[in-house]
């Protein structure tokens, strides 16, 4: 499996082929001079922080907004 990617919901190939996929873009990137080697070394010690479940923050998302005025 991936060193550095890991996504449950996807297959040991789909991973593999994604992961490929990021190494050529970042790739051709670097060849047109858009990143650096420091830039790629900084967004690899880059942690992500997971995006909040919509269901965890539904009351923001109420109708109240969309309701039509009396």
């Amino acid at each position: 499996m991936s060193e550095w990617l890991s996504i449950p919901s996807l297959g040991e190939e789909e991973t593999l082929r994604l992961e490929e996929d990021v190494r050529r873009a970042i790739a051709e990137r670097k060849s047109r001079g858009l990143l650096t080697d420091r830039d790629v070394e900084e967004m690899t010690a880059m942690r992500l922080k997971p995006l909040a479940d919509i269901q965890d923050v539904q009351s923001v998302y109420e109708n109240f907004l969309f309701e039509r005025k009396a």
